[in-house]
């Protein structure tokens, strides 16, 4: 569902001075394994990592403008590094198995940017072999039925794989915080320590890092001794430090910031990886794994932690789908649709029969249809009688499932045209507030008409426009589609929900965010209470499907209904057109009349006309 998820906007973090660092440009290497860049045209190596003649015994300046050969001996290896270095070669089969010093290595290989990159580590034993591990990951995920109960089987499953000390599913929230969701702990743990519950300030993951996790690439960090350079060729043949000049994004052996290696020491941490759990190229969380000691974790281990990352988000999209009752939602918008559509034939007979004369009754009915269809909302009026309709039911039933198939607190259809109208269902902010959210399409929320899907979704609406704090109590979420294309739409609210949250340390405030303390290793990890706010619960990504395919739907009906009574109604009556305003009265929908805080303004607005006025 990458179109749909690629319009879900969750709050945005607040800007922080390390978001910038040049993390995938680091210019150093861990120094548990050794580091080639190759030019693959020529063969030759140029860059390497400082610590060649530490692990191989072949000095740095030996080996740069040289073939990788020059580091090994073993003929087996030789053979092996030829096969990689072999011209047009796209794909490897890693790990490739290597010996130099009479210890045994295995290198990784890949390339980006024109370049081949050799990482070179050491070679461990993985607790369990290859198909063992995936074996039994894939039965424990299989067989979970609430998404607790996942995240609990996940976090058992890391451990079984690793042998860490603990592990941490994290899952991020709005503005980029986050929360440990899942956790593990080995019995002998030397980390009892326990961080489930707690939140994290969104501060402990740069942007930058972000965006390497969005590749769902794991990091392993064996060792928190620090990193050492990655060299190249100085202009008078010296081994000079290479600086930015490699992109080191793919690599297992890209450096680690002194400022992160600070933060693990801190927490008591010798040894931790993280991976993320990635859905439709947005990182939903974290495993993060902690062990007390140094340790290493095999190639094969580290591939069988992807897979079952992905397994998990697999799952994780089912059983959040089942939780949410997706499939008793989809059958209510398709009954939702199928009534919409039996109303306006309705509307269409009566309208043929408009040179007949009109009863009491007939015209009642016509009014109390018309006036559902125009709110989206003709629900189980009947096609023989209205006795429904004159109850006032038929808007209490219909007021209640709109809100259910998007799980929201309040909505409003928005009709346009020379007799539009807002109609408002449950809590929501008032009629002229709803207007100009929608004005803001096109203009500070993004057009809704410039994708597959034409959708939007947010939980924090106050990180597009300045909002008072009774609209953001109202209001946080917003889920907008469009109905056809002439101007008619559906919003979906969700009211702001403020946790009382346990932060694992203060969360720095603003000032500090901006400040060179960001450059400093974290060492507050102690309980710290404090709200969390300024968002809505998240949208998931089959609500939003959800609410696409049903606005979609109401549009291709209402499309089709004006076809069909062209040529025999008026163009201004036309069934997609409200036929009476429908105005929600105070005494039904007791929502406050001043709880809108944004004024109304077309796109073209200056922007100091959203200002709040609360």
């Amino acid at each position: 569902m990458a179109s749909i998820r690629a319009h879900i906007w969750n709050g945005r973090p607040a800007p922080c001075e390390h978001d910038d660092l040049p993390i995938a440009r680091i210019g150093t290497v861990q120094p548990h394994g050794v580091m080639m860049v190759v030019v693959p045209e020529t063969g030759l190596v140029e860059h390497v990592s400082a610590n060649v003649e530490e692990i191989l015994g072949v000095p740095a300046p030996a080996v740069l403008g040289h073939a990788p050969t020059v580091a090994f001996r073993d003929a087996e290896s030789l053979a092996r590094i030829a096969e990689i270095l072999r011209p047009g070669r796209r794909y490897f089969d890693n790990p490739t198995p290597l010996v130099a010093n009479g210890r045994r290595f295995e290198a990784i290989c890949h390339l980006r940017q024109g370049r081949l990159f050799l990482e070179i580590e050491p070679y461990v034993d993985a607790a369990h072999d290859y198909q063992t591990m995936v074996a039994t990951a894939l039965d424990a995920i299989a067989r979970q039925t609430t998404v607790q109960g996942l995240y609990e089987a996940a976090a058992r499953m890391m451990n079984f794989v690793t042998q860490y000390d603990r592990v941490k599913l994290y899952r991020f929230l709005a503005h980029g915080h986050g929360v440990v969701v899942g956790e593990f702990h080995a019995p002998d743990s030397k980390l009892p320590a326990s961080f489930l519950g707690y939140h994290f300030a969104a501060s402990d993951v740069p942007e930058a890092a972000k965006e390497i996790l969005r590749t769902g690439k794991t990091r392993q960090k064996p060792t928190q001794r620090g990193s050492v350079p990655l060299l190249t060729l100085g202009a008078g043949g010296e081994a000079v430090p290479s600086g930015d000049a490699v992109d080191m994004t793919d690599c297992w052996l890209r450096g680690i910031h002194p400022c992160d290696n600070g933060y693990n020491r801190n927490l008591g941490v010798g040894s931790n990886i993280i991976f993320p759990v990635c859905i439709d190229n947005t990182v939903w969380g974290l495993f993060v794994v902690h062990n007390r000691d140094e340790k290493f974790l095999n190639y094969d281990s580290r591939v069988v932690i992807e897979q079952l990352s992905m397994m998990f988000a697999s799952r994780l999209i089912e059983l959040e789908a089942v939780e949410a009752r997706i499939a008793e939602r989809q059958r209510l918008s398709q009954a939702m649709v199928a009534t919409v559509e039996g109303s306006q034939t309705m509307l269409a007979a009566m309208a043929a029969m408009r040179g007949e004369p009109v009863g009491s009754a007939r015209l009642h009915a016509m009014h109390a249809v018309s006036r559902h269809v125009a709110a989206l909302a003709p629900t189980y009026v009947s096609i023989n009688g209205v006795e429904v309709a004159t109850a006032g039911r038929a808007e209490d039933r219909f007021a209640s499932e709109l809100l259910r198939l998007a799980d929201a607190d309040g909505a409003a259809v928005i009709r346009s045209g020379p007799a539009g109208h807002v109609h408002l269902v449950g809590s929501t902010p008032d009629a002229l507030t709803v207007r100009g959210i929608a004005a803001m399409f096109g203009n500070r929320l993004p057009p809704l008409d410039s994708s597959e899907w034409r959708v939007f979704a947010t939980d924090a609406l106050g990180d597009f426009a300045p909002i008072g704090p009774d609209l953001r109590a109202l209001a946080s979420g917003v889920l907008a589609a469009p109905i056809g294309s002439r101007g008619d739409m559906i919003l979906w609210f969700r009211r702001e929900r403020v946790v009382d949250a346990t932060w694992a340390g203060r969360p720095p405030s603003t000032a500090e965010l901006n400040s060179e303390m960001m450059f400093r290793p974290r060492a507050d990890f102690a309980a710290h209470r404090a709200p969390l706010a300024g968002a809505a619960r998240a949208w998931l990504d089959q609500e939003v499907l959800l609410a696409a395919q049903f606005a979609s739907a109401i549009g291709d009906v209402w499309q089709r209904a004006q076809r069909g009574v062209a040529t025999a109604t008026p163009a201004t009556e036309l069934p997609g057109d409200p036929v009476v305003v429908d105005q929600r009265a105070d005494a039904d929908h007791p929502v406050s009349r001043t709880a809108g805080s944004l004024a109304v303004a077309l796109p073209s607005a200056a922007a100091s006309r959203w200002n709040s006025v609360a």
